[in-house]
């Protein structure tokens, strides 16, 4: 507890102004929420395993890895339960679970594990399925400012989408239409929502590289598009991959993010074969952009 309020809690925070939710509110509420208060555990181990070597790391892992198995059962089942007392724990709980998700390869590679990022983000997926939940039936009731609350996540803000990756989203949406339009109208609708979404959160990037705005479009999916990413669909895949880009532009600036959006496009490449030209194109642009 005493390096996530001392340390971790500002990996949380895109301004100044979030720190006394994450140091002082989220914890007080923790108090009443074991499964906020083991991610909170949770995240302040992996923090800690994240910056020494092995051996010492190992303990701080297993120590995260115990504290992260326990938020499960009882995360999901505050989200069936959404109510106006425990509305704000499970949304802290739903920012705290994605960035344990997204660092976790990286930090149990040190105990020579080969932790998958994408089955990771999959099951990170899986999880803030219920944000959308909390939103929808809870917005009224949250009242602390988490970085996914602080402005309307629908305002693009003053900066427009750079050319070079509008043309990339660009090719995604041709991919996608001349490989599924005809033959699955409803796979093509659910990628051409994710490549909407992603495009709107690239823009908003563009305006502030805010764990946020990186963030934000995992929670907006829909479940088959996860259903398809799990399965390796491969325009799922290509699409989940041009996202990665918007995770590396945190690489530098949180602890939880480093390398991850590299590992995550290198991971993709591994399984994703260009077709045809376009399809080179397409898988050229992530590399491209993260120096692969």
């Amino acid at each position: 507890m005493h390096k996530f309020s001392t340390e971790t809690f500002m990996s949380l925070c895109s301004s100044n102004s979030e720190h006394y939710v994450w140091q002082i509110a989220i914890p007080r509420l923790a108090l009443q929420y074991d499964f906020l208060m083991n991610g909170i555990l949770a995240l302040g181990a992996l923090h800690i395993a994240a910056t020494i070597e092995p051996p010492e790391s190992l303990v701080y892992i297993d120590t995260a890895l115990q504290y992260h198995n326990l938020t499960f059962a009882p995360y999901r089942a505050a989200v069936d339960s959404i109510n106006p007392l425990n509305c704000e724990a499970a949304l802290a709980q739903s920012i705290i679970t994605t960035v344990i998700g997204i660092a976790l390869p990286r930090v149990t590679a040190a105990r020579g594990e080969n932790s998958s990022i994408t089955e990771n983000i999959v099951v990170v997926f899986e999880l803030l399925q219920g944000v959308r939940k909390i939103h929808h039936i809870g917005a009224s009731w949250i009242k602390l400012e988490l970085f996914s609350r602080r402005k309307n996540p629908w305002d693009p803000g003053s900066a427009s989408l750079d050319s070079d990756t509008g043309a990339a989203l660009e090719r995604l949406g041709t991919l996608n239409d001349e490989t599924l339009a005809s033959i699955d109208p409803v796979q093509h609708q659910v990628n051409k929502d994710a490549i909407l979404y992603l495009r709107h959160f690239s823009t908003r990037v563009a305006n502030s590289v805010d764990p946020a705005n990186v963030l934000a479009w995992l929670a907006m999916l829909d479940k088959e598009f996860v259903d398809n990413v799990r399965r390796r669909q491969p325009l799922a895949l290509l699409i989940l991959m041009h996202w990665a880009v918007l995770l590396g532009e945190l690489d530098g600036q949180h602890w939880w993010a480093r390398d991850s959006g590299r590992a995550l496009i290198s991971e993709l490449l591994d399984v994703l074969h260009p077709e045809d030209m376009e399809w080179a194109n397409a898988l050229a642009w992530p590399q491209k952009k993260l120096g692969l």
